[in-house]
């Protein structure tokens, strides 16, 4: 019994309501979207419609992602996540009224869904430096995992819960049960014992960034392995979620049924992977986090090699269960190996490397479509990554960096709120 509640971290303080608010989040996170789409469609409006609503959430992000990472390393992680956590359920409860009361107008929901990317962007790099303030080096790799597998279990569980409750629910009710699993997890985050900021009276918002792009910038392991998250969003992913569909629909292709399949193959992939690395302690981490991404070109390479569903949806399976070990991978390493006082700015740095190209690579990638064989496209798209992970093992870091030693059974340490 002491080995499980060590296993999921029973024994450390705070982590339990820190765990418990970002399950409640992630499961609405990946409800609403699927309830606003049918709102959206449902209200007669156009796929462009809904185009700008989504486009309104993630634009917000990549302005305020920098500004966010530097308030997260000046101001109180605590305070931050519970204020992000209020505004994003003021925003949801606003786009509730709207499709309840049958006013889906574009400017309204554009601008709520704004306040909630903006919300998000400074949520988000705070966010990345809670979990080594709460749990000591050698064991932040098991708390990860714990994070990563309930997000992989949410992004099942949330779209197909949304999916039920439409069918018994208006979906305006549906995103006002996302407000309300937004106010439960400010309410459970105030329960977190968080250290004061290290005081900085004398630095500027320019200098702040400044020197977190040099902390970013000073060290060859993260901004190449950033470069190469860059690429899996920029390029992997819209040849998976756009090309892929586009296959499966051709002539002797493994049709929608097919497809759905093998979608869900990705999401027991993802659990499956949280899992594992709640066991496993790879000693080099980043060597083993590149490879593992690797794994998704034998995707890709059966998705324009074989029909066969049940060959595709296995190697679906295997490459998001390697994807989502990577990531944990990558975010334990980063959080173990980066100072605390910095950690939110190259944070922020880093899901601006990685992001930043998804919108222009969705785009991109549905150019290329009419113009390009989709078959060529995604074999181009899985040599590419192959040589990006070649290329990414050159960087000293990324090789020789070693995990913390699996921690052994010690009796919980206290916290106090006002010192870490």
């Amino acid at each position: 019994m002491q080995a499980l509640r060590r296993r999921i971290m029973l024994d450390v303080p705070g982590f339990t309501p820190y765990l418990a608010s970002r399950v409640l989040t992630m499961f609405g996170a990946t409800m609403a979207p699927v309830a606003l789409a049918f709102a959206v469609l449902g209200a007669g409006k156009s796929a462009s419609f809904l185009g700008l609503v989504l486009a309104a959430q993630t634009a917000p992000q990549l302005l305020f992602i920098l500004v966010g990472g530097a308030l997260g390393d000046r101001a109180s992680r605590k305070l931050i996540l519970v204020c992000t956590n209020l505004v994003m359920a003021l925003s949801q409860a606003g786009t509730a009224v709207l499709i309840v009361t049958g006013h889906v107008n574009l400017p309204l929901l554009m601008g709520l869904q704004a306040l909630w990317g903006t919300a998000r962007a400074f949520f988000t790099p705070a966010n990345t430096g809670v979990v080594p303030d709460l749990v000591r080096s050698e064991r932040i790799q098991d708390a990860t995992a714990l994070v990563t597998l309930s997000r992989s279990i949410a992004s099942i569980g949330g779209p197909a819960a949304a999916g039920g409750l439409l069918l018994v629910w208006d979906a305006g009710y549906i995103v006002l049960v996302d407000t309300f699993l937004f106010l439960i997890s400010a309410v459970l985050l105030t329960r977190l014992p968080l250290a004061r900021p290290v005081n900085r009276p004398d630095e500027t918002l320019r200098q702040s960034l400044v020197s977190g792009w040099r902390e970013f910038a000073s060290r060859s392991w993260v901004w190449s392995t950033v470069a190469s998250f860059g690429f899996y969003q920029g390029l992997i992913l819209p040849a998976i979620f756009l090309i892929g569909p586009v296959l499966a629909a051709t002539e002797g292709g493994m049709g929608p049924s097919g497809w759905a399949v093998v979608l869900v193959a990705q999401g027991v992939g993802a659990v499956l992977g949280g899992l594992v690395l709640m066991w496993w302690r790879p000693a080099r981490p980043l060597l083993v986090c590149n490879l593992l991404v690797g794994l998704e070109s034998l995707f890709l390479f059966a998705l324009v090699g074989t029909s066969q569903m049940e060959l595709v949806a296995l190697l679906a399976l295997i490459g998001s269960a390697g994807v989502t070990m990577s990531d944990t991978l990558w975010l334990s390493t980063l959080q173990r190996e980066i100072p605390s006082e910095a950690l939110s700015r190259v944070s922020s740095y880093e899901w601006l490397g990685s992001l930043a190209l998804n919108p222009m690579g969705m785009a991109l990638t549905g150019l290329l479509v009419a113009a390009v064989s989709p078959v060529a496209i995604v074999a181009a798209v899985a040599v590419l990554n192959l040589a990006v992970r070649a290329a990414v093992l050159l960087a000293p870091g990324v090789r020789q960096i070693r995990n913390a030693p699996e921690a052994a059974a010690q009796p919980p340490v206290v916290v106090e709120p006002a010192a870490k």
